[in-house]
């Protein structure tokens, strides 16, 4: 589902402040970085029912496989322009494009990837309590995280995952 904030005076303001706040959070070093200059995140609260993160998008997903998420969640785009790609019901794929001021809500099943269209972006990063584990959806199925994806010595998670092939899914 996606929601926008209203283009109004107090809409505006709104995404300033929490940009502001954000930018504060990111003035120290990020708690991950994924991919070689793909995301940074910083944990700003974490509990077992609500987390709260700050993502600075550098890049588009580092590959083309949909992944999806352990918890329901919901971004709030407060910089840069993303394309959400998203896996419907029967496997027809839509493109949502995540402005400043866009909620985009997730359940935790919801097959997507990101592309950043203008960037850098800035979302901060709404999850809910973890239900499930989170994975990839490839060509021969759905493929645990920790079957893909490795931290290296460097700090830096790097996803395995072989491109899908010509005419896969995207």
């Amino acid at each position: 589902m996606q929601l926008t904030i209203p283009r109004s005076r107090s809409g505006h303001a709104a995404i300033a402040l929490l940009l502001a706040r954000a930018e504060r959070i990111m003035a120290r070093d990020p708690d991950e970085i994924i991919g070689e200059c793909y995301l940074h995140r910083w944990h700003s609260f974490r509990s077992g029912f609500v987390s709260e993160y700050i993502h600075l998008y550098l890049d588009s997903d580092p590959t083309l496989w949909l992944h999806d998420h352990p918890w329901p969640s919901l971004s709030v785009c407060l910089r840069g322009v993303l394309r959400e790609i998203r896996e419907g019901p029967g496997g027809d794929g839509r493109n949502i494009t995540i402005r400043p001021g866009t909620l985009a809500l997730r359940p935790p099943r919801a097959a997507h990837r990101l592309e950043l269209l203008s960037g850098p972006a800035i979302t901060l990063f709404l999850a809910g309590p973890r239900m499930r584990h989170w994975g990839w959806h490839t060509d021969s199925g759905w493929r645990h995280w920790r079957q893909s994806t490795r931290v290296g010595a460097d700090g830096v998670t790097r996803v395995l995952l072989k491109p899908p092939s010509r005419g896969g899914p995207p």
